[in-house]
């Protein structure tokens, strides 16, 4: 039930967006369009972005300040161990269909921006949080993102040596990652499904 109700949250402003928009494009891209959607839920989803939820209330022996989570800023100082590598793996699919669905990021500098901002958009969400902000994580995903572009190259030249396919436009996956983010941020209260969690109001 928590997770139907979190990718509503995600899906909701995209499908609205969609909808007002009157997007034109072929049923084949809309159906990738939707599993974009889905792929960037999915990573909200298991790193745990932060929302109002983390703002306004905290489990019990939480504390008042905004700022919650641990910060690392300094490279590799622990290490590298497990969860570097499954932060890579976590951004491969982003890398893959950035250039798959959209025309634009078949240029590897945009891919790799727009990897590493989607990272960076997840640490800063984080402070707010109890989770970990670790620049590793930043470098592991943008690293990820990389490997998916690379894979999406390989696979180009398998299937389709004159791969043309594909929509114009570069805001596209910027505007869905955005309101997909607002969706979580605002309306994303799992408080509600469980009730040992507090209000904690901020002074």
């Amino acid at each position: 039930m928590v997770a139907i109700y979190s990718a509503l949250c995600a899906f909701l402003p995209c499908i609205s967006y969609l909808i007002i928009k009157n997007r034109k494009e072929k049923k084949f891209y809309l159906i990738f369009i939707l599993l974009f959607i889905l792929y960037i839920w999915m990573v909200y989803n298991v790193t745990g972005v932060g929302g109002l939820t983390d703002i306004f209330y905290a489990p019990e022996g939480g504390n008042d300040s905004i700022i919650k989570a641990n910060i690392n800023l300094n490279p590799f100082s622990n290490g590298i161990g497990i969860t570097f590598y499954l932060n890579i793996i976590m951004c491969i699919p982003l890398g893959f269909l950035l250039p798959f669905i959209w025309k634009d990021y078949r240029k590897l500098y945009k891919t790799l921006l727009l990897g590493a901002g989607f990272s960076l958009l997840i640490e800063i969400s984080q402070l707010i949080t109890t989770r970990a902000t670790d620049v590793d994580d930043l470098i592991a995903n943008t690293i990820g993102a990389f490997v998916g572009y690379i894979i999406w190259l390989i696979f180009t030249k398998i299937f389709n040596k004159n791969f043309k396919g594909g929509l114009n436009g570069s805001k596209g996956p910027i505007i869905y990652i955005a309101l997909s983010f607002l969706g979580m941020f605002f309306l994303y209260f799992p408080f509600w499904f469980a009730l040992n969690i507090e209000p904690i109001l901020l002074n």
